[in-house]
């Protein structure tokens, strides 16, 4: 049975019951067959001529469904259903002109002359009394047991009807407050539903994009909204887009990807994405965020170039150089190539540097730096490793002593011509060492070290160019 604690409980007032009628916003709405049918039920299980869905507001008891009357509504004060709503449970009056109550209600002394009524209220989720399902009859009757629990059970039908529609605008109000939130967020959101076709697409999202959303399958979204990977040149893999990993049934936090839009600088977005499931887990869908982070990607990789940068030569220092190195080796472990490492010293830097001053030996190793980039192949690899030490990776190098001697010849050549600085013609040469191996022998530190030690042989003994070392026997 429901709860009676409007009765008692002196917070829960008229005023409070208007509100939550008004909140439905259902009256004078077109006529419903979900209401029109529990009338009809109602007047059949009770073998009556009459039977209503009212709602009791201020002023009238309108009917928001009717069965054996043609009109909608009465005043409030010939309502017979007032009384049913002042209490929790069904209202039967066998005969009205025998009720004080009733007596004198025009219905019952004319047109269309009632005697009997049964009203159960509706009452809501809250407890709130909406009106009621009532039955009506033009003789005195009483209801059966049965016919009075069924008149129970039907209103509970048509009070949950009302509720949905509660929820319902409750839902809808919902939706349009966080539609208009997400249009007015400075973050990008999107979603796709339970069939991988994409929906919400927010303002900031269709701006960073440059397009509307359509229908398109995960597999078509790197290439059409230009998804990319940080470096921002490669397309992301369909299963690596976040919403997609999302709607894979995965939880995404802090993905680092690259929006490239036509005619728009290129965007680096954070992205978090999360499934969508229903209370059974079946899936809804998936959301993303991306949050713009351009300025602080821009700002790191400018901390990593520097941090990996010498700063006098502009060259790649020793951190970086070990780090490609790496890279290197694999690349050609993976081709089966051998390697081949140089390391270059300075013949005469310390004279020139003792001589006159660092402020000239900077400007020998920045022309020194110079020349020897330009003497490079592409794909070379040429680092500063430290005071007047330069390294030097070839890439797909040929270690055959003739092919070194050209590569020695080339740097030797760079490196001979006087450096002009204030004034003075500066000569110095080179000492150059290189290390080889093949590939899947070959380790950084070893190169390192054996190409290290090879130039100070050919330091030592200037009647050679270059001495080459064979780390993998060394």
């Amino acid at each position: 049975m429901p709860s009676t604690h409007h009765d008692t409980d002196p917070g829960m007032t008229e005023a409070g019951r208007l509100r939550a009628l008004a909140e439905l916003q259902i009256m004078d709405t077109p006529p419903e067959s979900a209401f029109d049918d529990l009338a009809w039920l109602a007047a059949s299980i009770c073998q009556v001529p009459i039977a209503l869905v009212t709602l009791v507001d201020a002023e009238r008891q309108w009917f928001k469904a009717r069965c054996g009357l043609d009109f909608d509504s009465t005043p409030r004060n010939e309502a017979f259903c007032t009384h049913a709503i002042a209490q929790s449970d069904l209202l039967e009056v066998p005969d009205m002109r025998a009720d004080a109550r009733f007596a004198g209600y025009p219905s019952v002394l004319g047109a269309p002359h009632l005697r009997f009524y049964a009203g159960m209220p509706l009452i809501g989720e809250a407890g709130w009394r909406y009106g009621t399902l009532c039955v009506m009859d033009r003789t005195k009757r009483r209801l059966s047991e049965v016919q009075r629990e069924s008149l129970r059970r039907l209103a509970a039908r048509a009070a949950d009807l009302l509720e949905n529609r509660r929820q319902r605008i409750l839902g809808e109000s919902r939706a349009a407050a966080i539609a208009e939130l997400l249009e007015a967020l400075p973050d990008g959101v999107v979603t796709c539903d339970g069939g991988g076709t994409l929906q919400e697409f927010n303002k900031t999202a269709r701006e960073w994009h440059g397009v509307d959303p359509r229908a398109l399958p995960p597999a078509q979204w790197p290439a059409y909204f230009g998804l990319c990977e940080p470096d921002g040149r490669t397309l992301l893999a369909p299963e690596r887009v976040p919403l997609a990993r999302a709607y894979a049934g995965e939880k995404v936090r802090g993905q680092a990807i690259v929006i490239r839009t036509p005619g728009m600088e290129p965007r680096t977005v954070s992205c978090n994405a999360s499934p969508l499931r229903a209370p059974d887990g079946h899936s809804l869908g998936a959301v993303c965020t991306m949050h713009d982070i351009t300025a602080q990607a821009r700002d790191s990789r400018q901390m990593e170039v520097l941090a990996m940068t010498d700063a006098l030569t502009g060259l790649p220092n020793r951190t970086a150089w070990f780090a490609e190195l790496e890279r290197a080796l694999a690349r050609a472990r993976r081709a089966g190539l051998p390697v081949v490492v140089a390391f270059i010293d300075l013949d005469g830097f310390k004279d020139i540097n003792d001589a006159h001053g660092h402020a000239v030996g900077d400007e020998v190793l920045r022309e020194c730096a110079h020349r020897l980039q330009a003497s490079c192949r592409q794909g070379d690899y040429l680092a500063r490793l430290a005071g007047d030490e330069f390294v030097l990776f070839l890439d797909h190098a040929n270690p055959a002593v003739a092919d070194l001697a050209a590569v020695a010849q080339r740097i030797h050549a760079a490196l001979g011509a006087p450096v002009h600085v204030a004034g003075r013609a500066l000569g110095l040469g080179c000492s150059i060492g290189f290390a080889t191996a093949p590939a899947d022998q070959a380790q950084a530190a070893d190169l390192l070290h054996q190409a290290d030690a090879a130039m100070y042989r050919a330091k030592r003994d200037k009647s050679v160019p270059f001495v080459v070392v064979d780390a993998a026997g060394a």
